[in-house]
């Protein structure tokens, strides 16, 4: 600076912006020239060497990316087909429970009904038995009422063998209906 200084004070005349002075001009271009010179052999081969690893971490950088990004996708497509899968056999169970809850809905029903089925059949034995044993009953009270009434008729005692055959034979025939049947085809 003290140099252009110099320079403007020697011609004598007030400097301006525009200007052009061959002195000031030479030293701008040595000052140029040799710091281009410094900064080609120091600062721009680091400067380079640091773009150029700069410029392979972010390759490397992308690189990684763009394989995290594919094992991501991997993994999002492994997952999907899991869930499908998981979806599916989950679907496959509760189909298959609820068919087995329906087969042992089907299975207690059916035994309900065979059990009902068996009682029914047991109940009707029994009240078939129960039937037979009053009928029984009934003619043998028959059969004795019988016997003291004609004995008491005929004021005799028929001998108790032929009297019961006899008695016998009349409530079989009124148990039978063959009673019914003569008496409503006699008239």
């Amino acid at each position: 600076m003290d140099w252009m200084l110099l320079a403007t004070e020697a011609s004598g005349e007030d400097p301006s912006f525009t200007d052009l002075n061959f002195a000031t001009a030479a030293w701008v271009w040595v000052a140029f020239i040799v710091t281009f010179l410094i900064l080609k052999k120091v600062a721009w081969p680091a400067l380079a060497s640091t773009m150029e690893a700069r410029e392979l971490r972010i390759a490397e950088g992308l690189k990684k990316a763009e394989e995290a990004e594919a094992r991501a996708r991997e993994l999002v497509e492994k997952q999907e087909k899991i869930l499908d899968e998981a979806r599916k056999e989950g679907q496959k169970f509760l189909a298959e429970s609820r068919a087995s809850a329906e087969n042992i809905k089907n299975d207690m029903v059916g035994a309900a009904q065979a059990e009902i089925t068996a009682q029914r059949e047991r109940a009707k034995k029994e009240i078939g038995l129960e039937r037979a044993k009053a009928i029984e009953e009934l003619k043998r009270a028959t059969v004795e009422l019988t016997l003291e009434a004609s004995a008491r008729l005929l004021k005799r005692e028929i001998r108790d063998e032929d009297h019961r055959r006899l008695a016998r034979e009349v409530v079989d025939e009124v148990a039978g209906g063959r009673w019914m049947a003569e008496e409503v085809a006699s008239p």
